[in-house]
């Protein structure tokens, strides 16, 4: 359906009224109306051209930009130039795009349909692998979350007997200060009370002493003697004029001490953190035979050495070909906690048909981040038994006997180094050109050449 700003096109074949465009001639580069698109479908002229309706470019605008004819010379496109990618008519061959390497359009549909399906297979593995790696970042982020709202939950507790606890030593070092207040408090008291006494009894001597100054002789003498009796008693007792007691109460607070254990009792760190502190060991890490089960154990640990337990989801293995960087899909892989704290036991395959060459990079990632040593340098072992399908024996070199027994589709390859010699079996793209071509075929390669003698199906002896 056309836009309000772009108009819907006309017929270009009416004549006089002209109709709506309900199609488009891809050869011809002309729209037309459904009469006379139903016309140009019989015309003997036209009658092979590709005529497309304006619903079908708009759902692939591709459609729209493909040529039958050549812009250059008007003609048919009937060949392929493979130099220059692009699709030419017989004048084309002759002259401008003469000496080079061309097939037919036909051939080369062909070939792109076999490319396209190839490429649809990739994009689809890779497509899966890009699931995979979603569902496990959402994994991941689900697990933070839950971390997030135990780690929150565990720390409102912590605190909250922390604060409990505060309270109660408040509490103790408040009534230890005032029992440490109310024992000085008394003794001084009791030393002001004795102070007293003896200030009363010494004024009540000194003013009943003036009495006497002007008195008879006998009460003036009486007198004095009982003022100093008394300063005599005062001499004798002589209280102490200083307080026993001092005013201070000394409270030890360390407060920067107290601060620093604060600080200390909660620390927030990535989980991430775990992988420079965990240890990855195990076979599984230096070697490995294709499409048997390898393994090793990954600890882990805190920053404190201390273990810690993880769920199998937090765990994840990459692997590529040392040579080549190309990407391996591992298969089997099982993460399980044992029966020890913070140990995983980790299996994965190495798939047989994936083999490129000697040597496998491993990367094991922890909660996403890479653990101590990696990547890891696995090298490929052979297997203990090479198995083919069919009946027989061949002995290779006196060295390697490939004896009757069950096909067995997980091995599909194996390669010695030291005598340049391989074995291939299985359903292999490298056999296009017609050495082994038969499903579950098998076949000997030594120094780089496929030996005919030793090229077998499965239902061949």
């Amino acid at each position: 359906m056309a836009s309000a700003a772009e108009p819907a096109p006309l017929c270009e074949l009416c004549v006089g009224e002209q109709h709506e465009a309900t199609h488009r001639c891809l050869e011809c580069e002309e729209h037309m109306c459904a009469k006379m698109a139903a016309s140009h479908a019989v015309s003997k002229v036209s009658r092979h051209h590709q005529v497309k309706t304006l619903a079908e470019l708009a759902a692939d605008p591709l459609l729209a930009q493909v040529s039958v004819v050549c812009r250059d010379h008007n003609k048919q496109l009937e060949y392929f130039d493979k130099e220059c990618q692009r699709p030419i008519c017989h004048s084309c061959t002759v002259l401008t795009h003469r000496n080079h390497e061309c097939c037919t359009l036909e051939e080369a549909t062909q070939h792109a349909v076999h490319e396209i399906t190839i490429l649809q297979s990739k994009g689809r593995q890779r497509a899966a692998q890009l699931e995979e790696a979603e569902r496990h970042v959402q994994a991941v982020l689900n697990q933070l979350t839950t971390n997030y709202e135990g780690a929150a939950e565990e720390i409102q507790r912590i605190f909250d007997q922390l604060r409990t606890t505060l309270a109660q030593r408040e509490q103790d070092v408040l009534s230890d200060l005032d029992g440490k207040y109310k024992a000085k408090a008394f003794a001084l008291r009791e030393h002001c009370d004795q102070l007293s006494t003896l200030r009363g009894c010494l004024v009540s001597a000194v003013e009943r002493a003036e009495s006497g100054k002007k008195g008879p002789a006998a009460h003036t003498l009486q007198v004095c003697a009982d003022l100093r009796a008394t300063m005599g008693t005062l001499q004798t007792t002589r209280p102490a004029l200083e307080p026993q007691v001092g005013a201070r109460l000394n409270v030890h607070w360390d407060q920067a001490g107290a601060k620093a254990a604060i600080n200390k009792v909660g620390k927030v760190f990535e989980r991430g953190d775990l992988a420079a502190t965990s240890i990855a060991e195990g076979p599984g890490l230096k070697s490995a035979v294709p499409a048997e089960v390898s393994q090793f154990q990954l600890r882990v640990l805190d920053e404190r050495q201390q273990a810690v337990v993880l769920g199998p989801e937090s765990l994840m293995l990459a692997a590529e070909w040392q040579a080549s960087n190309r990407q391996v899909m591992l298969e089997g892989v099982q993460v399980e906690q044992q029966g020890e704290a913070g140990v995983l036991q980790v299996s994965y395959q190495v798939p047989a048909g994936e083999i490129m060459d000697m040597q496998l990079r491993l990367h094991v990632c922890l909660e996403g981040e890479a653990v101590g040593g990696v990547p890891f340098d696995v090298q490929m072992e052979p297997p203990k038994r090479i198995v083919v399908r069919g009946a027989g024996t061949v002995e290779v070199n006196g060295t390697y006997n490939l004896q009757e027994e069950k096909f067995n589709n997980k091995l599909k390859w194996f390669k010695d180094n030291a005598t340049n010699f391989q074995i291939y079996w299985g359903e292999f793209q490298m056999f296009a050109r017609g050495e082994c071509t038969s499903p579950y075929s098998f076949a000997i390669v030594l120094n780089t050449q496929f030996l005919p003698s030793f090229c077998f199906s499965s239902s061949s002896s």
